[in-house]
């Protein structure tokens, strides 16, 4: 890539841009794959911090801890949209076929679709559950996330982070338990009495 430079040899904003964002975007994309839950849809919030950012590439230029920053703004971003969404008349909800998932295509098929039921049930409960608290639940237990992370991520407190991710983690096993209760065992369809 050969080097932008304006009159004064001064590094375009562009490649200012580069250098400041792009060390951290794969971090970025992952923490909008959980958040969002959906590609395109992650792919539209990591667009929406790197505007922010582009606009405001003079402020972050001596933040230490940047990839946090760029965290932070993420989380920001994600809430506003659901907080707009609340106050939307439409309800968006997903299906697990709409996620991207990765597979084992090694796996059996009864394996794959009971799998593909489980993933399923899992994915109905979260769509009744508070989405900022599954977002944290899948942060924490899935990235890896400890809570003084999601603190500095959320500006919420530690005890508060826990609080929530314990609260949601029984809810969810609630309606997981609701949704197995509710629906035959794959071994079980297809077989005569």
């Amino acid at each position: 890539m050969s080097k932008i430079t304006n009159i004064r040899g001064r590094e375009s904003d562009h490649e200012r841009f580069e250098r400041l964002i792009q060390p951290h975007f794969d971090a970025l994309y992952r923490a909008a794959s959980r958040l969002a839950m959906r590609p395109e849809d992650a792919e539209d919030l990591v667009q929406e911090v790197c505007v922010k950012a582009f606009v405001r590439l003079s402020d972050l230029e001596p933040i230490e801890h940047r990839q946090a920053w760029l965290l932070r703004v993420l989380y920001n971003v994600f809430i506003d949209g659901i907080r707009r969404d609340k106050r939307s008349p439409h309800t968006e909800t997903h299906t697990v076929d709409e996620v991207e998932l990765p597979g084992d295509p090694n796996l059996q098929p009864e394996v794959a679709a009971e799998r593909m039921i489980s993933l399923d049930m899992l994915w109905s409960a979260m769509n009744i559950l508070n989405k900022e608290h599954c977002a944290l639940l899948a942060l924490h237990d899935i990235d890896g996330y400890t809570t003084s992370e999601l603190a500095s991520l959320s500006g919420l407190t530690e005890s508060s982070i826990k609080s929530r991710i314990h609260r949601t983690r029984i809810k969810l096993g609630r309606l997981m338990k609701r949704e197995v209760s509710g629906r035959p065992h794959l071994s079980l369809v297809g077989t005569q009495p």
